[in-house]
C-alpha cells in the first residue's frame, strides 16, 4: 500500500507540475516548477516504502503543499486549484490513523475546506470531494492497519507453533529418557537382586546335597521359585507396575529382607522407627528399590554376613539407614545401582549419603521429605 501511494504522489504531481508548467510563463514559471518539487521531495523524505515519520510527513505536506495551494489559489479561482489538494488529503488521511494523529486529520482537512466556504459559492461539491477522498485514504490507512495486524499475530502464532513443536518434541525425548532409565533402573534392581539370591543358594547347592539330599531338593524348588518371582517382577516392571501390591512399606521390606535371607545365609536386622504411617505408591516403590539395592550391593560387592536396616518415620521426613560389615572402600565409585538410587530419590526431593571405609563396611542414608512428597 505505501508503494501505491507513493505511485499516486507522483503521478498526481507529475499532472499538476505539467499543468503549472503549462499555464505560466516567464520566471514564475521556474519558482512554481520548484515549489512544486519540494513540495513533492520534502514530505517524502519522511514518509516512502521504509522509512515512515508521520509528524515529520505531516508538517512537510502542510507547510509546502498548503503554502502553493494558497498561492495558486490567489492567482486562479479555487474551484481549477482545490483539485490540487485531493491527493494530499488522501495521504493525510491514509498517514493519520493512530492517536493523537488521528483527531489532526479531519481538523486539518476540515479546516482546508471551510476556508473555501468564503471564497467560493459551490462549497458542496468541494465538501463532497473532500470527504470521498479523505474516507478513500481513511479507509486504506484502516485497511493496512488491520492488515499489519494480521501479518503479526500470524507471525506470533507461526512462532509459537514452532515453540510448541520444540518442546512438544522435547518433552516427547525427556518422556523417552525417563522411560528408559525407569525401564533400565528397576530391571538392573530386580535382575540383580534375584541373580544375588539364585547364584548364592546355586553355590551351597552342592554342599547341601552332600549332606542332606532331600532339603537340597526343596533348596532346588525354592531357587526355581525365587527364579520364577523375578521373572513376574520383570514383567511388572516392563509394564510399569509395582510390585510391591497393595502392601505397605513395612510389610514389604519385610517380605523382602526374609526372601533374601533365606537364598543368601545373610544376617539382616530390621529396625522401624515412629509410627509406620502410610506413604505413597511412589515412596514406597522407591525406598524398596532401593533397599533391594543396598542388600545386593552389599552382598555381591562387599560380601557382607550382616547387614541392619532401619526404617524411621518422622513428622517431616522418612529416613532409610543401610549398614553392612562388608569390605568398604575408601574411595567409593558409584556404579549404575547406586547412581539409580540416588536418582530414584532425588525425583521425590530427597537426598542420599554414601559413606565407606576400608575394612569397615558400608552405609547408606536415604531421606525424603514427607512434606513435600507429592
Amino acid at each position: 500500500m505505501d508503494y501505491f501511494l507513493f505511485l499516486m504522489r507522483t503521478t498526481w504531481f507529475s499532472y499538476n507540475g505539467h499543468a503549472i508548467f503549462v499555464s505560466t510563463i516567464g520566471s514564475e514559471k521556474g519558482v512554481l516548477l520548484l515549489w512544486a518539487s519540494c513540495s513533492f521531495i520534502i514530505p517524502h523524505l519522511f514518509y516512502r516504502p521504509g522509512r515512515i515519520k508521520f509528524q515529520y510527513y505531516l508538517m512537510a505536506e502542510v507547510l509546502l503543499t498548503g503554502s502553493l495551494f494558497i498561492y495558486l489559489s490567489s492567482q486562479h479561482e479555487i474551484s481549477a486549484t482545490y483539485s490540487f489538494l485531493l491527493v494530499p488529503i488522501l495521504t493525510v488521511a491514509y498517514a493519520c490513523q493512530t492517536k493523537p494523529l488521528i483527531w489532526l486529520g479531519p481538523f486539518l482537512v476540515i479546516g482546508t475546506w471551510a476556508c473555501s466556504l468564503f471564497i467560493n459559492k459551490d462549497f458542496f461539491a468541494l465538501f463532497i470531494d473532500t470527504i470521498i477522498f479523505y474516507g478513500i485514504g481513511f479507509c486504506l490507512g484502516r485497511m493496512t492497519i488491520v492488515n499489519k495486524a494480521n501479518k503479526e499475530l500470524i507471525t506470533s502464532i507461526e512462532e509459537k507453533n514452532k515453540d510448541l513443536e520444540y518442546y512438544s518434541k522435547k518433552i516427547e525425548e525427556l518422556t523417552i529418557k525417563e522411560e528408559r532409565n525407569r525401564v533400565s533402573q528397576d530391571l538392573h534392581d530386580t535382575v540383580g537382586h534375584i541373580f544375588t539370591s539364585v547364584i548364592t543358594s546355586l553355590d551351597a547347592l552342592p554342599f547341601l546335597y552332600q549332606a542332606d539330599k532331600q532339603e537340597a531338593e526343596r533348596s532346588i524348588k525354592e531357587i526355581s521359585d525365587l527364579a520364577r518371582n523375578g521373572l513376574n517382577d520383570v514383567r511388572k516392571t516392563i509394564h510399569h507396575m509395582s510390585p510391591t501390591d497393595q502392601k505397605t512399606l513395612v510389610e514389604s521390606v519385610t517380605e523382602l529382607i526374609a526372601d533374601f535371607m533365606k537364598h543368601t545365609s545373610t544376617d539382616i536386622h530390621l529396625n522401624v522407627e515412629g509410627e509406620a504411617v502410610k506413604v505413597s505408591e511412589r515412596v514406597k516403590f522407591a525406598m524398596i528399590r532401593c533397599i533391594q539395592e543396598g542388600l545386593t550391593n552389599a552382598k555381591r560387592h562387599g560380601e557382607a554376613t550382616v547387614i541392619k536396616v532401619n526404617i524411621s518415620f518422622k513428622q517431616e521426613e522418612l529416613i532409610v539407614l543401610i549398614e553392612d560389615n562388608g569390605y568398604g572402600c575408601n574411595e567409593l565409585n558409584l556404579g549404575f545401582g547406586l547412581r539409580s538410587m540416588k536418582d530414584r530419590i532425588s525425583a521425590l526431593a530427597g537426598t542420599v549419603n554414601f559413606y565407606s571405609k576400608l575394612n569397615y563396611g558400608m552405609r547408606i542414608t536415604c531421606n525424603i521429605p514427607m512434606a513435600k512428597e507429592v
